[in-house]
């Protein structure tokens, strides 16, 4: 008698203007492909690199908001074009000089969650990070917002309805205080079977090593990123 294997279910939280989590779902990806890989049940969660900015705050554009944070226009460089020549030789279409702007990600967490109702999360996550990244579109907005919904199938009225309203404000908002009480302070953040945590994007060959020892019984432990603000593997509210 064959006996089903139930998928690995992977918890991932990100943010959808975290450039590390946009590489890093391409290197699970990546790992996905590799032969002995498990079916995996991705849940996607929201995380907030910016919890202080609000939903209806003018946008500000990101290098002058990195240039406060990170202390000026070399140091910003400097991280910005390191993080994009990574992306790029994985294959991400990821290009600073389209104008990105700093603004709250809590509407676009809400879409992500509509999109999961959908089914269509995964699909909605790397639409949203291409519209960031590569597009230099305002994901505030949610006229932007609409045309990202379409983008991955879901109909626009309904993307404006949905956000016109309250509904998964409260949902967002419990799953980012989740967040907190689980002590993740840094993204991206993958729970593996919610036996192991490691954070950061790491290469593909480390999550074939975690899919390996998931196999044995007993597994429990965490890696950690390098827990730098939007360091080399990973981005923090620090």
């Amino acid at each position: 008698m064959n006996t089903k294997v139930e998928p690995l279910r992977v918890d991932v939280w990100s943010d959808v203007v975290c450039p590390w989590c946009w590489i890093g779902k391409g290197r699970l990806r990546e790992a996905l492909k590799a032969e002995g890989a498990p079916e995996v049940d991705i849940h996607w969660h929201p995380f907030l690199l910016d919890p202080d900015v609000a939903v209806d705050a003018a946008p500000v554009p990101l290098r002058k908001a990195y240039e406060k944070k990170f202390g000026g226009a070399d140091k910003v460089e400097q991280i910005l074009s390191h993080t994009q020549d990574t992306a790029q030789a994985e294959g991400l279409p990821m290009d600073f000089s389209r104008g990105q702007v700093r603004a709250s990600t809590r509407e676009a967490h809400r879409l992500m969650l509509l999109a999961a109702h959908e089914g269509v999360a995964d699909a909605m996550g790397e639409a949203l990070f291409r519209a960031h990244f590569a597009e230099g579109r305002n994901i505030a907005d949610h006229a932007v917002l609409a045309d990202v919904g379409e983008a991955v199938g879901l109909a626009r009225q309904l993307v404006l309805d949905f956000l016109a309203s309250d509904a998964g404000k409260d949902e967002v908002e419990a799953e980012i205080a989740q967040a907190q009480q689980l002590g993740i302070r840094a993204v991206p953040t993958f729970v593996f079977d919610g036996q192991l945590a490691v954070q950061g994007a790491q290469p593909p060959e480390l999550f074939a090593e975690i899919f390996e020892k998931l196999r044995h019984a007993g597994v429990s432990q965490t890696k950690d990123g390098d827990g730098a603000a939007c360091g080399p593997d990973g981005c923090s509210i620090d």
